[in-house]
């Protein structure tokens, strides 16, 4: 859960990005993706900072956060299913040859002043949800998610936080080839999504207006007494 303290900060970020103890690792259309080190181990904690200029808040928010639609359109999904307590059990791909990784956290979505939205997620333990055989479950994870309305309510700045530590002797190469590539990819996949579901609103909007006009145009059916 974020305080409005930290979601005031993430909001002054996407004006003025603070990232003296960053590096620039990628750009991408309207986003920079920075990272930096891990204390104490050899793990990179991520930090994406841009807008969707075209995609409302709420779009965004449904693309993200719907997670059977979310199976239609991230390619890295496997599964997923709720769990109780605002839990959840997402099972992910990684690049061949490693085994997929399943995470077992707490989804929680917080609203502020202004349409601001935030999304956290932080692993947890959960007893009913054993690891399973052929599958490596990461349980030192974090994502957080402030997603803020242009002012023309037309899209959304968003600032974008990840961590999580994915275990087993996975060379640098490949875990920074799959972050180059993956994070890049997502945003897109993700602007895509969202843009599909708001293209279904306004046609199913067009068609209950087109219906509507119908209806109190015709005339009255005869009536037999």
């Amino acid at each position: 859960m974020f305080t409005e303290a930290q979601v005031n900060e993430a909001i002054a970020e996407m004006r003025a990005p603070n990232v003296a103890s960053w590096d620039l690792f990628s750009e991408v259309s309207n986003f920079k993706v920075y990272r930096r080190s891990v204390p104490n181990n050899s793990l990179k904690e991520y930090k994406v900072l841009g807008s969707y200029p075209d995609l409302p808040t709420r779009y965004l928010l449904r693309a993200y956060t719907d997670l059977d639609y979310r199976k239609s359109w991230d390619s890295n999904m496997i599964s997923w299913r709720a769990l109780p307590n605002h839990r959840l059990h997402f099972t992910a791909k990684f690049p061949w040859p490693l085994y997929p990784r399943d995470y077992v956290y707490e989804l929680r979505t917080q609203e502020f002043a202004e349409g601001v939205v935030c999304v956290n997620g932080k692993s947890v333990f959960d007893e009913a949800t054993p690891e399973r055989s052929g599958t490596v479950r990461v349980d030192d994870f974090r994502q957080d998610v402030v997603i803020q309305p242009t002012e023309d309510g037309r899209g959304c700045n968003v600032w974008f936080g990840y961590y999580d530590n994915p275990k087993g002797n996975i060379p640098s190469s490949i875990i920074n080839w799959a972050a180059k590539s993956g994070i890049p990819s997502f945003l897109h996949s993700m602007r895509d999504a969202g843009l599909r579901l708001m293209k279904t609103d306004e046609e199913n909007r067009s068609l209950d207006e087109k219906v509507q006009a119908i209806s109190s145009t015709a005339a009255p059916l005869p009536v037999n007494c």
